[in-house]
């Protein structure tokens, strides 16, 4: 668990500092967006596997006005519990610090395990939304 945390700040790291680059203003909201995305699409997953093994129906067969409304949903709440986590209280601040101290070997495995993850991630999406679309 600790290291899954360690990947989620990392990429909150990422996201933030490659918006601060490009000078923008909204450095904190690009890494919340980012991390949040990536909560949905884990959430996306569970509840994928949920339903299929539960209620033995695919998410996909859902209409489309209802999962709309159900990923707007999600997303919102996802967005404000990101907003908790890292923005409110400042821990972003901390989180910054922490990875900008990095030396280029430390970088070099975060930014890995980081692409590793995420890929991870969406390849398993990816072959979940598969299966389901044919069963």
């Amino acid at each position: 668990m600790k290291k899954l945390k360690h990947i989620f700040d990392y990429m909150f790291y990422m996201a933030y500092a490659r918006e601060e680059k490009r000078w923008a203003a909204n450095s904190l909201l690009q890494g919340l967006l980012s991390i949040s995305l990536i909560i949905d699409l884990y959430l996306f997953i569970i509840i994928s596997i949920l339903t299929k093994m539960v209620f033995k129906i695919s998410i996909f067969s859902f209409p489309e006005k209802k999962a709309i409304i159900f990923i707007i949903i999600i997303q919102t709440i996802i967005f404000i519990i990101s907003y908790f986590i890292y923005g409110y209280g400042k821990r972003y601040v901390r989180i910054i610090e922490k990875y900008n101290k990095e030396n280029k070997n430390e970088r070099k495995s975060n930014r890995l395990a980081v692409y590793l993850f995420v890929s991870l991630s969406v390849l398993i999406g990816v072959i979940l939304f598969i299966v389901s679309v044919q069963h």
